[in-house]
């Protein structure tokens, strides 16, 4: 048995990096420490796969058992720090897909899920209850692998029982909404295969409740950790005053929205007439924020506690990681400083190549300029 496990794993290794090769991509079977792009400790991944400007660290598994998939986030979010890079977990289980893992495989945006959703309402009210049903699974199973991507789970591309237990295992599902997932499972398995279900407008509602609830809890979470510093700052301090609000704050804030929204696009159809200057002058916040804004200040009370559950735990992480951003920086500004030659230094990211220009340009200590900034921001 265990030589034919091994088996079954070489032989998708051998597979995988011939459709690889095949790509264009440079393939690195059993890496050693010093030849992975970046520090991972004492991780040895099954391969990594290189083209142009991004890689693939790949670890490939034969079943989906015994996977810690917790190990494995961590791992995931370590190589998604680096830009260009991503974590891949490659099962013989996986679903069948037209590309390459990793490659060219889209899911639709929230803002596309949440479209369908509303599309699938109409099936809905003209009573097409089947159709419907089918139809709003499909969005769910969208957004249940869109959401694994979202928080670097690597799961995304399994059967859906074994995405639907291990994002219940990690959290992203509560037991009640796990539960009725399944329950759902087992109905939409019947229908997809043929047999006679007795599908009622009940299930179909609590369905619906599920997938909304879903769609605008993760929408949301995603477009806050998409916000620049500055936006997720201007975030905080609305959602402060927001979620202790009175009824009749609340009414107003939202109303205050609304006129920011319409300013926003009296704005857009100006065009270059109105700058980033007029625009703080009339005390507007970024389009990105004022609809992260207008998307919590309909969330029902329960989702609104929900929400503010995650982001009491997720500002000040985030935080923490722009610190963390900034002190590599800083040390990557040393590393320059301090280096004999600019030679050296080639496919360097965007900012660390603005730096180098602003020293070969002759400005003096750009290193202590930046260690002043650090210093002034975090204290």
């Amino acid at each position: 048995m265990i030589n034919n496990t091994k088996a079954l794993h070489d032989e998708k290794i051998k597979s995988l990096t011939d459709k690889y090769v095949n790509e264009g991509f440079q393939v690195l079977i059993k890496p050693k420490t010093d030849e992975l792009p970046f520090n991972l400790d004492n991780y040895q991944p099954d391969m990594i796969a290189t083209k142009n400007n991004s890689g693939l660290v790949i670890e490939i598994r034969t079943s989906l058992s015994r996977i810690s998939v917790e190990r494995l986030q961590t791992l995931a979010e370590e190589v998604n720090m680096h830009p260009g890079w991503h974590f891949l977990l490659v099962t013989l289980e996986d679903i069948e897909a037209k590309s390459l893992p990793g490659t060219s495989e889209q899911l639709p945006s929230w803002q596309e899920l949440t479209d369908r959703f509303d599309q699938a309402h109409k099936l809905i009210e003209n009573n097409e209850i089947e159709p419907a049903f089918l139809y709003i699974w499909r969005i769910f199973e969208g957004a249940l692998r869109k959401r694994a991507i979202d928080v670097s789970i690597p799961i995304e591309r399994f059967p859906v029982i074994g995405l639907l237990r291990h994002l219940y295992s990690l959290g992203e599902l509560s037991i009640s909404q796990f539960d009725l997932a399944q329950a759902c499972f087992e109905v939409r398995n019947r229908l997809a295969h043929g047999y006679i279900e007795n599908l009622t407008l009940p299930v179909v509602h609590n369905f619906d409740i599920l997938v909304r609830e879903l769609l605008a809890e993760w929408k949301v979470e995603f477009a806050i950790s998409q916000l620049s510093s500055e936006g997720l700052t201007a975030f905080h301090t609305w959602f402060t005053e927001f979620y202790t609000a009175s009824p009749d704050k609340k009414e107003e804030l939202r109303r205050n929205l609304t006129l920011q929204n319409s300013l926003l696009f009296a704005l857009e159809l100006c065009g270059d007439l109105i700058n980033e200057k007029q625009k703080k002058e009339l005390n507007l916040n970024d389009k990105q924020v004022i609809n992260v804004e207008s998307d919590i200040s309909v969330f029902s009370p329960k989702g609104l506690a929900t929400f503010h559950a995650w982001f009491t735990e997720f500002y000040p992480a985030a935080w923490d990681k722009q610190i963390e951003k900034d002190v590599t920086q800083q040390e990557t500004l040393l590393s320059i400083t301090g280096s004999p030659t600019l030679e050296p230094l080639t496919d360097l990211d965007p900012w660390t190549q603005s730096l180098i220009g602003v020293i070969q340009l002759g400005e003096e200590n750009p290193t202590e300029n930046y260690v002043d900034y650090l210093e002034e921001k975090y204290g």
